[in-house]
């Protein structure tokens, strides 16, 4: 119980740390960029804590199947890939074209640190996302009984 608590608390400070992004560096500074990458990373740490909520409150089974954990599975490797790519391209175009942090509404490497947290959050929704498919599988009725 105390592992799920733990994981609850780390995507809801997910969570958290993505709204304060999207209002601080959108909404105040304009980086439009960091907007985008904060808003998805709110919404995988969003589906991170709503996965350890119902394996806590141990009714996983009844809102989730293989396939449903499956699709989410498939959704943080995109997540995880896009964000890693988009990692690399803003690093480029920060060492290429030599742009510094200032101004904040221009800079690419708050965008670059945006995008790898939110293939961070792609990365857990897909380990978190596979470690729950099996369970739900585990928890299924075999093809085979014995009726001896």
């Amino acid at each position: 119980m105390l592992r799920v608590l733990v994981r609850l608390l780390i995507s809801a400070i997910g969570i958290v740390m993505a709204v304060f992004a999207f209002f601080i560096l959108f909404i105040i500074y304009g980086n439009r960029d960091v907007g985008f990458w904060s808003v998805l990373t709110g919404a995988l740490a969003g589906i991170c804590f709503h996965l350890h909520w119902v394996k806590g409150k141990e009714t996983l089974e009844r809102w989730h199947t293989g396939v449903t954990l499956r699709n989410l599975n498939i959704v943080g490797f995109v997540s995880a890939v896009t964000s890693i790519t988009a990692l690399i391209w803003y690093l480029f175009l920060t060492f290429y074209y030599q742009i510094p942090i200032r101004p904040i509404s221009e800079s690419t490497v708050i965008t670059a640190v945006w995008s790898m947290i939110c293939g961070k959050w792609g990365i857990t929704l897909m380990y978190y996302s596979n470690k729950y498919e099996l369970l739900v599988q585990e928890g299924a009725s075999p093809i085979l009984t014995d009726n001896a």
